[in-house]
């Protein structure tokens, strides 16, 4: 199996875009003039059926990428796939990330190249966003899937840190089932601990969620403390990072923290470091959901309070560690919970009389920041080559 070819390297994140713009906004347009409810109640098969089809579509246009560096760390990963062999299955520990590599080396010792290992990656990171889906809402899982793929990091975790996008995958669907007592949660436990053997990082939402579980169960104690994290993270910002790195939480988080990384690289790749108002704006619109639907509203889910409060917590740690030099990364360990934030409630609650119409409005304005994004910051070296020697550069 080949890579995709009717595609340059350089259109291929335009191509992406754009056509989402046209699959968002034509679902925009086509629920804008309802007065109903026709998403709440309905069960639209064509459109079941067109979900799948479109999670397909992603899986198979992100997994057969080209192999370039537009892609950032695909190079590394390819080269990993190709050295694979020449180690030894990993135990199972909480040492290193035994999982991931025992895929790696699974995938290379069953003849696959380095497309179909990508391919394979991908589908798990795909498939298991869709599995997510249908467990928290098995109707109309259209507008929960448009949700997902045009979140602000999706296609960038599709792409580039995919052992980070899978091991938070496979986080989300243990956090959908974590809810349910008895066997279901004992899947969540078992995919909690493979979700760590992608990506040691994921012990952030695993522990958010299980004290979620059994201690801070009021929603409105977690947003007090995302609150208080914004004031600590003023007043004790460093203080804080240095505190979490000294734990080894991450082996990355200590080396960002503790300012490791050279200064001509961090001036020629970080020039947008320190507090970044605009990242805590765009963490706040799920909190701002969040409120309106448990505090304004009342509602009262325990799989929406569950969801809650882990978004919250986490992006409360990522808040008090805002200044570490790739602190993104850290960011993605509560957004990629952001999707679920906003489609289930929308999907699943009375939340409004006409509901179809203000879930349209949502969408709108949910895409609107990740088209902002690409078109202001990124059009220009990840769309047309040498478009950015022409316009604003």
């Amino acid at each position: 199996m080949e890579h995709i070819q009717f595609v340059h390297v350089f259109y291929y994140t335009t191509v992406w875009y754009v056509s989402f713009l046209f699959f968002v906004w034509g679902t925009v347009i086509f629920y804008i003039g309802s007065q109903g409810q026709k998403l709440l109640y309905s069960n639209n098969s064509p459109t079941q059926v067109a979900a799948v089809a479109l999670s397909l579509l992603v899986t198979w246009f992100l997994g057969l990428r080209p192999v370039s560096s537009e892609f950032g760390d695909m190079w590394l990963y390819m080269r990993n796939f190709y050295h694979a062999d020449e180690a030894p299955y990993f135990i199972m520990n909480l040492r290193n990330e035994w999982l991931w590599n025992n895929i790696t080396h699974f995938c290379r010792d069953i003849g696959m190249n380095v497309y179909e290992y990508f391919l394979t990656i991908e589908l798990g990171y795909v498939g298991l966003s869709f599995a997510t889906a249908w467990v928290l809402t098995r109707k109309n899982l259209w507008v929960a899937m448009l949700f997902t793929f045009i979140a602000f990091q999706f296609y960038t975790y599709g792409v580039n840190g995919i052992r980070n996008g899978l091991g938070c995958a496979v986080e989300l669907l243990a956090l959908a089932l974590f809810v349910k007592p008895g066997a279901k949660r004992m899947i969540a436990y078992v995919l909690m601990f493979c979700a760590l053997g992608i990506h040691r990082s994921t012990m952030l939402p695993s522990a958010a969620a299980i004290v979620s579980v059994y201690f801070i169960k009021d929603t409105k104690i977690a947003l007090r403390f995302w609150m208080a994290s914004i004031v600590i993270s003023l007043v004790a910002g460093p203080f804080v990072e240095q505190f979490f790195g000294a734990l080894g939480f991450d082996d990355r988080l200590t080396s960002y923290s503790q300012n490791q990384l050279n200064t001509a690289y961090m001036e020629k790749n970080f020039s947008h470091t320190g507090f970044r108002w605009d990242f805590l704006l765009y963490s706040a619109m799920p909190v701002a959901m969040i409120w309106y639907v448990t505090k304004w509203r009342r509602f009262n889910d325990n799989t929406f309070s569950l969801i809650a409060n882990t978004y919250l917590l986490c992006n409360a740690f990522w808040i008090m560690v805002i200044r570490a030099s790739f602190s993104n990364r850290f960011a993605y360990l509560s957004w990629f919970m952001y999707p679920v934030v906003f489609y289930y409630p929308l999907l699943r609650m009375n939340l409004w009389e006409d509901q179809d119409r203000k879930t349209a409005l949502i969408l709108f304005l949910y895409s609107f920041f990740t088209f902002f994004m690409f078109f202001v910051y990124y059009f220009g070296t990840t769309g047309f080559k040498g478009f950015d020697q022409l316009w604003w550069r």
